[in-house]
């Protein structure tokens, strides 16, 4: 979900929720569709990780690769929400929506899934899933929180 223009206020959070759940949703039908059996069950994240190394060597037009991330993005996003105490938001920073923990965490699944699409399985979105619900960090990845440039001062 990205601006139009300047001019346009940024969505709210409730309109981003919405619009993303909406996103999802018409992911999982038309996916479903095509053969896949998406749903909202977490212990099935894993076909995501799938779909999108299936896609990536059908060596898709980009306008369908972006419709995939948008799709894919906020199945992932949806995911998070439903499976954690994760929600919807706006960031203006960066333009997109993304979904924040209670404690201010913020991931970006829409990039994620793009990683996951153009670098491979170096960017797993179950591990991505599994992070963000549990906290840890699954064995054998490099999950990280990225801190402001403040916070090494406010630590000495």
């Amino acid at each position: 979900m990205r601006r139009k223009s300047q001019q346009e206020p940024p969505p709210s959070d409730a309109e981003t929720a919405e619009y993303m759940r909406g996103l999802a949703e018409h992911f999982v039908e038309h996916t479903r569709e095509a053969g896949y059996s998406f749903n909202w069950d977490p212990a099935l994240i894993h076909h995501l990780d799938n779909y999108c190394t299936e896609f990536a060597a059908s060596n898709p037009s980009p306008e369908i690769t972006h419709s995939v991330i948008m799709g894919a993005g906020a199945y992932l996003g949806e995911m998070i929400v439903r499976s954690g105490d994760w929600s919807w938001m706006y960031c203006t920073a960066e333009s997109a929506a993304a979904v924040e923990s209670p404690d201010g965490l913020r991931g970006y699944p829409h990039s994620k899934v793009a990683k996951r699409i153009g670098n491979g399985a170096e960017h797993e979105l179950e591990s991505f899933f599994k992070y963000a619900v549990t906290g840890e960090a699954p064995y054998g990845t490099t999950a990280r929180v990225i801190k402001p440039s403040w916070w090494q001062w406010l630590r000495s």
